[in-house]
């Protein structure tokens, strides 16, 4: 199993990447968003997962541990292969489809080409309140929960701390999403 890969880009086309590592170009399946960050011949580190389809095996690399975390979790989906969670991941961040999932937005996920209505309600089913990249530290939970208990939504909650930096502290963390939730007032 190969979790990351850090290399040289060979190449780029519209949906795959050719990593040269120590001399062996590893193709790699990427969302749209993660393709249009890189440049032939610039260094890149990737979060990987490999499947594998009869006898072949395929890598799919993400620039971040929440894409990786969120491609990980549509693919548990039945009925989504890894193709969809691509297409997902290349029409909205980690953060926008835990929030389409949460405010079940069939009609948002339903949005990107080969998903319709019936896979994006299968996918509300079976994610909502189970997407595991949120979860990310425990710090995190405790500031969410603790948002929740002062009278916002979960997702608002998520919204305030998602963009935060990982390594504040729980007190930090309240304090920062208070700040941008009250504006320029003082809380205590």
């Amino acid at each position: 199993m190969i979790g990351r890969l850090k290399g040289t880009i060979l190449e780029r086309t519209n949906d795959h990447f050719i990593i040269d590592i120590s001399g062996v170009g590893y193709v790699v399946y990427a969302p749209a968003s993660t393709l249009k960050k890189i440049t032939p011949g610039g260094e890149l580190f990737v979060y990987t997962k490999c499947l594998y389809k009869e006898e072949e095996a395929f890598i799919y690399g993400f620039l971040t541990r929440d894409e990786l975390t969120t491609f990980e979790d549509l693919i548990s989906v039945s009925g989504v292969g890894p193709k969809l969670g691509l297409n997902l991941l290349s029409a909205f961040s980690p953060a926008e489809i835990y929030r389409a999932v949460e405010e079940e937005n069939v009609d948002l996920l339903s949005s990107v080409p080969k998903v319709g209505p019936k896979i994006a309600s299968k996918i509300i089913l079976d994610l909502k309140g189970k997407l595991s990249f949120i979860e990310k530290s425990t710090a995190f939970s405790q500031a969410m929960n603790t948002l929740c208990s002062l009278g916002l939504s979960r997702v608002e909650a998520i919204n305030k701390l998602k963009d935060l930096p990982p390594n504040l502290s729980l007190e930090e963390m309240v304090k920062q999403a208070l700040k941008d939730t009250h504006g320029s007032s003082h809380d205590q």
